[in-house]
């Protein structure tokens, strides 16, 4: 995974925990909810089938995103942005996201990066902060979008306020290197901290590499072994993963035995912070 990598809405674990206006009141929104959370997709295809066909806008959100995965249901990319479509219809915003992925990777439909970007600003309009990071992402890559670091700033600073981890880790960036907004190396680190709190491995080998030379922190080569033992054994990628090994290993040559036995135990008490 790069660090501008592109985030899909949710994950389907994730899915559960999304605040909709009513869920509280309507019980089948919330038993296909627990389904999700439960791991049981077939359920919650069951649930949110006949919902999302009464005009329910999350039940078809939630059913695309279903669709779009594969989970307890084939994959079918086209019926996904079918279900996305009749959500935005309703104003959905989250649908908005995932249909606008959709059109940047040309899954389901024709690729189209300006619908794409349309869909994200929409979407980061309403206060969705994937559609913001997205969009941010594309004004700092100059991708989608003409590169605008201005832009890039505005929108990832509002899903950074949110506290979506890869929006944190970009602006970090930004700040680290003054790109679009002043050089602040203290305002950097807070916000690779922040995203490592978050359980962003990148950023958790950034704040490891702060801990270990004493870059804006004091150092401490307890914190700095915790949080690479962390990124190693979150990674998603290769490069990431061999870099947080790379710096472990090589740090814990310095250590005593005592030193690295109570960095593995701040590891292992070590739990990811929610969204504010």
């Amino acid at each position: 995974m790069t660090r501008f990598r592109r985030l899909l809405l949710v994950t389907l674990a994730a899915l559960a925990a999304i605040s909709t206006a009513g869920a509280e009141e309507n019980a089948g929104i919330a038993r296909g909810r627990n389904a999700i959370a439960a791991g049981d997709y077939a359920t919650a295809i069951g649930v949110f089938t006949p919902l999302a066909e009464q005009g329910d806008p999350f039940a078809q959100f939630a059913l695309g995103q279903l669709i779009e995965q594969g989970a307890g249901i084939p994959k079918n990319a086209r019926e996904a942005v079918r279900w996305y479509k009749l959500a935005i219809a309703a104003g959905q915003a989250d649908a908005m996201t995932n249909l606008g992925f959709m059109y940047e990777q040309g899954r389901g439909v024709p690729q189209d990066y300006k619908e794409a970007v349309r869909l994200y600003t929409a979407a980061a309009d309403a206060g969705n902060p994937v559609a913001q990071t997205n969009l941010g992402n594309s004004y700092l890559e100059g991708k989608l979008v003409p590169q605008d670091y201005a832009l890039a700033a505005k929108w990832l600073g509002k899903a950074a306020g949110q506290g979506d981890a890869q929006a944190q880790f970009n602006l970090a960036r930004m700040y680290e290197t003054g790109r679009g907004v002043e050089r602040d190396p203290k305002e950097a680190l807070r916000l690779f901290t922040a995203a490592a709190n978050r359980g962003l491995p990148q950023a958790q080998v950034t704040v490891g590499v702060a801990y270990a030379a004493g870059r804006g922190v004091a150092a401490d080569p307890i914190e700095a072994h915790k949080w690479f033992n962390l990124a190693a054994s979150n990674a998603d990628d290769d490069d990431t993963r061999e870099n947080a090994t790379r710096n472990r290993d090589t740090l814990a040559k310095t250590m005593s035995s005592e030193q690295i036995s109570a960095a593995q135990a701040r590891a292992r008490e070590w739990k990811p912070l929610d969204r504010p």
